[in-house]
This record gives structure tokens, sequence and C-alpha cells, in this order.
């Protein structure tokens, strides 16, 4: 059993640990509301569950990997700190499904993992009781650009960006997207449910 938090000190990784670390090119979304078991280690940061209802899956969504950033702010007056957690990144083009997408989750109460192009220490957003919402979908159709920029923020404050094993991240609703992020085939995948 993981023991409660004692303070340690952290030292630098190695010499390089604030290089800019590549990201998949999707971001794996799902609604709170689909996931029947969600738990946390007692130093609060590493999900040790992770579990989704019956019939239910996540999708992953295209994302620019330039533009992704996961990440949490600080706020709130003394002794009521806590975590913003945001998830930002761009969609290019602006296809039917894309906007169905943006269309139907912009209320959902969501979660979002992004995963790094190398290790096994994925980052998640939000949690059941502080999720993301769809604060800004900013489409742009023009002769620079053609791609929506999307903010998920917390609007509740609660732990930092949680991190989860890629073992505990169940396979998306498309198989292809699977082997790109490197998850183990869906039993039962409706292809081509990926946006």
């Amino acid at each position: 059993m993981a023991e409660a938090y004692s303070m340690i000190s952290v030292p630098r990784k190695n010499n390089n640990a604030g290089r800019a670390s590549g990201k998949k090119s999707y971001i794996i979304i799902f609604r709170w509301d689909d996931i029947k078991t969600f738990a946390k280690d007692e130093k609060g940061v590493k999900v040790t569950a992770f579990d989704f209802q019956e019939g239910k899956k996540p999708v992953a969504v295209y994302a620019t990997d330039s533009t992704i950033n996961i990440y949490h702010t600080a706020e709130g007056d003394d002794d009521a700190r806590g975590f913003i957690h945001h998830v930002d990144f761009d969609h290019p083009g602006s296809e039917v499904e894309w906007d169905e997408f943006v269309n139907n989750n912009v209320n959902e109460n969501l979660g979002a993992i992004v995963i790094n192009c190398s290790g096994d220490d994925c980052k998640i957003a939000g949690t059941p009781c502080t999720p993301l919402k769809m604060s800004t979908a900013e489409g742009q159709d023009n002769n620079e650009a053609n791609k929506t920029t999307v903010n998920l923020a917390s609007s509740l404050r609660g732990d930092t960006l949680g991190r989860i094993a890629k073992s505990l991240i169940p396979a998306t609703d498309n198989e292809e997207i699977n082997a790109i992020l490197g998850l183990p085939p869906a039993a039962e995948s409706s292809q081509g449910g990926g946006v």
C-alpha cells in the first residue's frame, strides 16, 4: 500500500529535464459519466484504478502535436488554494464530425489524457468532481488557417494533474488510433469513431 506524502528533496532528474517532450498527436477524451472506477494513491497524483462502464470507451481527437499543452495553474486564497487543469490544442480542418463533437460535448463533464512519445508516464486532466469543461473552442477558416483552437479547463480547484500508466488507459473506439498511441486493441471496436 502506498504511503502518505512526506517531504522529500526533488533534485533535477537530468541535464535536459526542462527540454520539451514530444507528444502523440491524439488526445484521449472521455465523459466522466462513463467512468465506473477512478482512484488515486494517497499522495493524490498517481492514478491506481481507471475503468469505464460496460459498453463505454474513450475517443481520440487529433491535435497538432506542437500545440498540445497540458498543465495546471495554482490559484485561490489562503487555506483554499488548489489547481485548475488545462488542456489546450489546435484541431486542423473543419469537418462535420469535428463540429458534431464540439457541439455535443461543449457542456459535458470531460477528462483528457495526453500520451508522451516515449515512456509509460501519461498525464490525465480532470477528475469526477473537478471535470474539464470546453471553456473555449474558437474556429478559424480564412487565408491563414482552417482550424479550431480548444481550451479545456476545470472550473473547480483540485489536486495537480494526475499521472496514469499507459497500461491503465483503455483502448479507444478506433483500432488505427490505438496502434498509433500504443494502446491494446479494443475487443469490440466501432471503426472510425476518433475525430
